[in-house]
């Protein structure tokens, strides 16, 4: 279901990271966040990276994922942050068994929306995705034929997008990468150095989604 939203998001990033890359932190209930477009990240400096999520309409865990249940993130409205980043894209899991998770992704009602083969990664591999609201979620695996293994999912990282990448990618600096043509017809995208300022989680910038 496309009112499967991506609530929040618990990263166990510093905060004065996510502030470095030009992020507007506020504190909620003692803890620093942030929002990117319908979905409020909590950084826990905790070192920890990937700790739980919440999505609207699903109360139960998924694929070993811990479920922070929607209150983690507040309700701080929307604002707009110094680099011009507005949301997130896609956040990327690893499923050693992808048509087992795709099973229970669906099970709790989370709409797919289109899979392929691909070698973007380095090996050949699936690539499948799920609405989650106005983020995508991309999972990936082994591909068909390919051994599996059992285990949660491992977080890759999250795509984010600007209106203006070129402007963004101004106001990052040397924390940015040279934007390039993206695997999505009529897009670009660009790697954040996130780690250069204490930024755990791997970060890339893509431009907006074209309206065919």
């Amino acid at each position: 279901m496309r009112g499967a939203q991506l609530d929040t998001v618990l990263l166990g990033d510093d905060p004065q990271g996510w502030s470095r890359l030009g992020f507007f932190l506020s504190e909620q209930a003692g803890r620093s966040t942030l929002r990117l477009g319908n979905t409020q990240i909590v950084l826990t400096a905790s070192g920890e990276g990937f700790e739980s999520w919440s999505i609207r309409g699903v109360d139960q865990p998924i694929a070993g994922l811990a479920n922070c249940g929607n209150e983690a993130g507040g309700t701080e409205p929307a604002v707009g942050h110094p680099n011009g980043i507005r949301g997130i894209d896609h956040i990327v899991f690893h499923s050693g068994d992808p048509a087992a998770t795709v099973a229970e992704l669906e099970a709790a009602g989370i709409e797919r929306r289109g899979g392929r083969s691909t070698e973007s990664y380095g090996a050949p591999m699936q690539q499948v995705f799920f609405w989650l609201g106005d983020v995508i979620l991309e999972l990936i695996g082994p591909d068909e034929g390919e051994p599996t293994s059992p285990g949660p999912l491992a977080f890759f990282g999250l795509a984010l997008w600007s209106d203006d990448l070129d402007a963004s990618v101004t106001a990052l600096g040397e924390l940015a990468g040279q934007p390039k043509e993206a695997v999505q017809p009529g897009r670009r995208i660009a790697g954040i150095r996130g780690s250069e300022v204490g930024v755990a989680t791997p970060l890339a910038l893509m431009s907006p989604h074209v309206q065919l």
